[in-house]
């Protein structure tokens, strides 16, 4: 992806352009779904997550400075929009669901069993930490990147990145991996 042309493309979406805005949505879908699904653990958490994205491209395309990178602006908008679910989820809920692994041995599982795990596995981190985790090790964002995501400052996204690095490591162990 160019971010040339993704600059391009907002500014044509600020002037009112629906094909430039089909073109951002065709780029960007799939991984702020990812995103939006590895925070949310819910298939349609994860689609309204991403459709309000768009819509908050769309309403909010003046606000987007040039100087930006496109790609770091959706992931920040996405991931805010899960950190709001989020949110809501633990004022509703009394206690989060515990990973439930019977006996599991690393040399008996499967790739896509590995997969599942380690989704589980962050799936249970503070939010924090799970988005940065997400940001960093699976989206392959720069700290800086994720600093800008999230609001938080390089120094944050560090320590969180550490403890979430930690926390997984130690559960996973747990299990034999």
């Amino acid at each position: 992806m160019n971010a040339t042309n993704d600059i391009e493309l907002m500014l044509q979406v600020r002037q009112g352009s629906q094909a430039a805005l089909r073109e951002l949505i065709e780029r960007y879908r799939v991984r702020l779904y990812r995103l939006a699904y590895n925070l949310l653990d819910d298939r349609a958490a994860a689609d309204d997550a991403v459709q309000e994205t768009f819509i908050r491209l769309w309403q909010q395309a003046r606000r987007f400075r040039t100087e930006s990178n496109v790609s770091a602006w959706l992931c920040t908008i996405c991931a805010r929009r899960c950190y709001d679910e989020l949110r809501r989820r633990r004022r509703h809920r009394e206690a989060v669901a515990q990973l439930v692994v019977d006996d599991v041995r690393s040399d008996t599982l499967e790739v896509a069993e590995l997969r599942a795990l380690l989704q589980r596995v962050v799936a249970t981190l503070p939010a924090k930490q799970r988005v940065v985790y997400q940001l960093r090790e699976i989206e392959q964002m720069s700290a800086d990147e994720v600093a800008a995501a999230t609001r938080l400052s390089v120094d944050q996204v560090k320590a969180n990145l550490y403890l979430a690095r930690n926390t997984v490591r130690e559960k996973l162990k747990h299990y034999g991996i």
